[in-house]
């Protein structure tokens, strides 16, 4: 056989290279592909969370981890301005956790005092019923003349706890700025259960079934997070708190005389249905009312 030459390869090499690079595709340049043709970079989805099939959470509605204002904001406040103790508005980051759908009701709430567990309510009556909390036909009527130790140790033997001030309002608000729980809507009568100083009539008179409005929910689920009875909360009460508050999970001063009630009532005009409107209610047994109940929160299980 006859050998070929080293000189004689190189027609050969450069053929072959020419070849293959014609085989080749080129690496495309990114400003040419044509626009119908590129694509977004696509978000990773938000994991939904499921809530366990457990009796501990029926009735529960689950605000995921993350960020939110906390505070009053003048642009969104029902027309309104802020007052200081709803100020500075301050942005703050909350595990997740689940909160009552619905505030703890007399059925509910008598389950605890047949356990021996919870004392009875301190009266039994309503503004405009005489028979109220021993009455079946308002055992879906939130729980009334509860004092703040009433409402601790109800959400201790359910499990639960009592939700803290920023917990509540994130619930009541969610992450968008809002003047009240359905958003920056006037308040009306089939969104909440309150009382209209221009009209000077109340929606009720008096509590309402819990979740008797729908079209008033937040954007997480919770209902009566405005008006029916105020609720109690886990923080001690304090005027300044927003411009000292934690930027993650604040639970409230470590100590004081008062506790942080929110959400407004059957018998307040729409000012005090907003979601940053903060109230407070002195931690002695013998402070409670009418228009004052609860709901119960638990940290993401």
């Amino acid at each position: 056989m006859k050998t070929l030459s080293k000189n004689a390869w190189i027609p050969i090499i450069l053929a072959l290279i020419i070849f293959m690079n014609g085989c080749m595709s080129p690496t495309p340049d990114p400003t040419q592909i044509p626009m119908e043709t590129k694509q977004e970079p696509t978000k990773t989805p938000t994991p939904i969370f499921v809530i366990p099939d457990d009796p501990l959470y029926k009735d529960m509605v689950f605000v995921p981890e993350g960020e939110f204002y906390m505070g009053c904001d003048p642009e969104h406040n029902g027309g309104t301005s802020c007052t200081a103790v709803e100020l500075p508005t301050h942005l703050i980051f909350l595990d997740g956790f689940l909160i009552d759908k619905y505030e703890v009701t007399n059925a509910k709430y008598a389950e605890c005092v047949a356990d021996g567990v919870c004392d009875a309510p301190h009266e039994l009556d309503s503004e405009t019923r005489e028979s109220y909390y021993d009455n079946p036909e308002f055992a879906n009527y939130p729980v009334i003349y509860v004092d703040w130790d009433d409402a601790e140790v109800y959400c201790t033997w359910v499990g639960k706890l009592l939700p803290t001030e920023a917990q509540w309002e994130k619930a009541a608000r969610g992450t968008i700025p809002s003047g009240y729980p359905w958003g920056d809507e006037e308040p009306n009568c089939s969104l909440v259960n309150g009382y209209d100083k221009e009209t000077e009539t109340y929606c009720v008179g008096d509590t309402s079934e819990v979740g008797s409005y729908p079209e008033g929910a937040s954007d997480y689920g919770a209902l009566d997070m405005a008006g029916n009875v105020y609720e109690w909360l886990a923080d001690w009460f304090s005027e300044d708190y927003y411009s000292e508050s934690p930027v993650q999970n604040p639970t409230g001063p470590e100590e004081g005389i008062y506790k942080s009630l929110r959400g407004g009532s059957w018998n307040n005009p729409w000012y005090y249905q907003r979601v940053s409107y903060r109230s407070k209610g002195i931690k002695f047994p013998d402070y409670y009312g009418n228009n004052i109940g609860f709901r119960c929160a638990v940290p993401m299980p």
